[in-house]
């Protein structure tokens, strides 16, 4: 298994370099498992009475933000393994009015959510764990925004990073870690 080192900003969107800067280390590998590892801590931190709770009108609650997270790892993930594999498929981040908000979280538990947020995470780890460099730096898709496998993998981190965040200090306030 290589080492992943952090990626070059010019092969990501505009939006990236926010996400990568919460990120830490120099290894992809490395930073997917400690921030799994910062995930589960926060989950088994958050107490059954602020687990539905939204901080605001109109914001998702805890789980809702949970699902969200698995969900747009997959895409990074699925983006990810078409760039290694050189499959060129038009696939953007669903986001504002186009995004369903409805994730089916009032029918779930934490403890559920967390199951399919690590299951996604392990493979998310599998998927890089065995791409070479060439694999994960491959670009060369013209007319499309730019991206690479390393940059979705570093943008998987910081994302979640970024909720995690916002789960302690919006969400929890008084609980916050």
């Amino acid at each position: 298994m290589i080492k992943i080192d952090r990626p070059n900003l010019a092969d990501a969107p505009s939006w990236y370099p926010y996400f990568f800067g919460l990120t830490s280390g120099n290894d992809l590998i490395e930073a997917l498992q400690e921030n799994k590892m910062q995930m589960m801590e926060l989950i088994k931190s958050i107490p059954f009475s602020k687990e539905d709770f939204s901080y605001e009108a109109g914001k998702w609650t805890i789980k809702q933000v949970f699902i969200h997270l698995a969900d747009d790892e997959r895409y990074y993930a699925y983006k990810a393994f078409c760039y290694s594999r050189r499959v060129n498929v038009y696939l953007e981040v669903p986001q504002g009015d186009h995004y369903r908000k409805d994730f089916n979280a009032q029918n779930r538990t934490l403890a559920d959510i967390a199951d399919e947020l690590f299951t996604v995470r392990d493979a998310t780890i599998s998927l890089f764990s065995n791409m070479t460099n060439e694999m994960l730096d491959f670009k060369d898709f013209p007319n499309e925004t730019v991206y690479t496998a390393r940059s979705l993998g570093w943008m998987a981190v910081g994302h979640n990073v970024h909720h995690c965040r916002m789960i302690r200090e919006k969400y929890l306030g008084d609980y916050n870690l």
